[in-house]
């Protein structure tokens, strides 16, 4: 099985052109980053719009039915949604080139009822969801759009997907590669920094343990068994763990295991039957996420024991089989990631430094490495303070972030030029 995918993966080098400046430097091209800068308005106006539509995990409808009206107002065809809620549409290609998917998620991690309104300071929006991810949507339709008036034909069909569930473990976009029969030939998740480029796949375990011991008044709870003092234990045994040493040349803010929730109880005046903590482990090296697990897993079953409760272990999510993945050295060589990397040099996106790829990444396109589908992570806008109400993203960084996506897009999909019919 590997030896088919890496044939299939050694395939696409004839089919996904190198980038050359002189693509950049094309009048058509020209225009389309011109056409950016005139919109500018148009694009920040709806960046804002975008973001003050609620959309958390599993409740994102509001923003599905505007991304399929968006998609169907730049001229995308074959605009579908699946069973679960993603929504995606096609630029189709004049043929040749390799089917090229871009997806950016829709949902956020703040509730329903979370006041959202768009403060601008300082060259700065802020707002909750502001960067994660819907600058990333917002860059993506207008890269689309102009591309489109432009005549920029790519050779291949490019298609934009906007995915659900991303911050509950990577759902929509694994729903939608498994289903899919005819897996994309590239897939790219827009959802991280302007001018990052991550080849990899952190290795992601969620758990929820539960803690549960008796039930009974407080004027009876003296000196008895407490499932919140077990569960206290166990998170100030967390916090106070030495984590193991990170990769060589990795992440140095690997391996982690955070405390996300936690719950449990029903009335003021009684020991709670049962608590709840939930668990984000995350690291780079199988071997060391193993270790960390069972570390994590060893520190519950400790305080439960001090505590004398049961503790029961539930597995939320999962996203650690890349027993598909393609090798390191094919992903870092592969066309997508060099290519990539050179538009990412041309345009300076960080400056006069050389952009470094890493071997890693949190969002969509983990999915796309476990399957063994050639894969990156990239960003479109400058953001900050992601997950939190304090979320602010630089205002001008979209319009850098959008005539990326366009270049992009030209670059990997390939473009047969065909100049605009006159009028």
């Amino acid at each position: 099985m590997l030896h088919l995918l890496l044939l299939a993966a050694l395939s696409l080098l004839a089919q996904v052109p190198s980038f050359s400046p002189a693509l950049a430097e094309h009048p058509a091209m020209r225009n389309a980053f011109a056409e950016v800068d005139a919109r500018a308005s148009q694009i920040e106006r709806e960046w804002i719009t975008l973001t003050e539509i609620p959309a958390p995990s599993k409740q994102e409808q509001l923003r599905i039915e505007y991304m399929k009206k968006a998609m169907a107002r730049i001229g995308l065809t074959n605009i579908e949604q699946d069973a679960i809620g993603n929504v995606w549409g096609t630029l189709k290609g004049t043929g040749g080139g390799p089917q090229l998917v871009f997806a950016a998620h829709m949902d956020t991690v703040f509730p329903l009822d979370t006041q959202i309104k768009v403060r601008e300071e300082n060259g700065r929006y802020h707002a909750p969801s502001i960067g994660d991810d819907t600058g990333a949507l917002v860059a993506l339709l207008h890269a689309f759009d102009i591309l489109r008036l432009q005549n920029i034909r790519p050779k291949g069909d490019v298609m934009f997907l906007a995915t659900v569930q991303e911050e509950i473990g990577l759902l929509g976009a694994k729903f939608w590669l498994e289903h899919r029969e005819q897996k994309p030939d590239l897939f790219v998740a827009v959802d991280s920094r302007l001018g990052s480029v991550s080849y990899g796949a952190l290795l992601i375990e969620q758990y929820r343990f539960l803690f549960e011991g008796p039930t009974m008044h407080t004027l009876a709870s003296r000196g008895n068994a407490n499932a919140s003092r077990g569960a206290a234990r166990f998170i100030l045994a967390l916090n106070d763990m030495e984590m193991p040493p990170s990769a060589p040349g990795g992440n140095p803010a690997l391996p982690v295991a955070n405390v996300g929730t936690l719950g449990g109880g029903t009335v003021v005046n009684a020991t709670p039957g049962q608590v709840f903590v939930t668990v984000d482990i995350r690291g780079q090296q199988p071997q060391t996420e193993q270790l960390l697990v069972e570390q994590v897993k060893t520190l519950a079953q400790r305080a439960a024991n001090q505590e004398r409760l049961t503790l029961r272990i539930e597995n939320i999510n999962l996203i650690h089989d890349y027993s598909k993945a393609l090798p390191k050295d094919v992903r870092l060589n592969h066309p997508l990631v060099q290519t990539t990397l050179a538009v990412t040099d041309y345009l300076r996106l960080n400056g006069t430094n050389k952009t470094l790829p890493a071997d890693s990444g949190s969002d969509d396109h983990n999915i796309g490495v476990a399957l063994g589908i050639p894969s990156i992570g990239i960003g479109a806008i400058i953001g900050h303070a992601a997950h939190s109400t304090g979320e602010s993203a630089d205002k001008a960084s979209i319009l850098r972030g959008t005539k990326y996506l366009i270049l992009l897009t030209t670059a990997l999909a390939g473009w047969d030029y065909r100049p605009a019919p006159q009028k």
